[in-house]
Parts: structure tokens; sequence; C-alpha cells
């Protein structure tokens, strides 16, 4: 399932650096072809992880996160 793996990526880039230093490496479309899923997928993901969170601390790694990868 596509959504699944956007958040399972979502949860993970928020954390980890080494994995978005790799994605700086390939261009966006062929990094969503990698990844398996499409923008509006990450979004959806992205869009589910902020409803969980309960502070703007805790929703912030997510904003980030999407502002990070529209910029890709």
């Amino acid at each position: 399932m596509a959504l699944g793996k956007a958040i399972n990526f979502a949860i993970q880039a928020c954390n980890d650096k080494e994995l978005r230093a790799k994605c700086y490496k390939s261009p966006k479309s062929e990094l969503l072809k990698i990844l398996d899923f499409d923008e509006v997928e990450f979004d959806d993901a992205i869009n589910m992880q902020l409803v969980k969170c309960q502070t703007y601390e805790a929703a912030e790694p997510f904003q980030q996160l999407r502002i990070w990868f529209s910029l890709l």
C-alpha cells in the first residue's frame, strides 16, 4: 500500500539525516518511483501524522518535512 509506505517514510525521514541525505542524490520524480508513492500520498501521510500531534512542537518536524520535500 503506497500510503503506508509514505507514512513510514515520513516518520523515518523526520529522524534520519542519512536518509534525507540519500534523497538529495536523486531527482524528485525518480525518488518517488523508488519510494513507490506519489506526492498526493506523501501529503496525505503528512496530514495523517499532523492530526495525531497534540502540540505544535510535535507537529513541527512534519511541517518541516513537508517544506523540505517540496524543495527537492
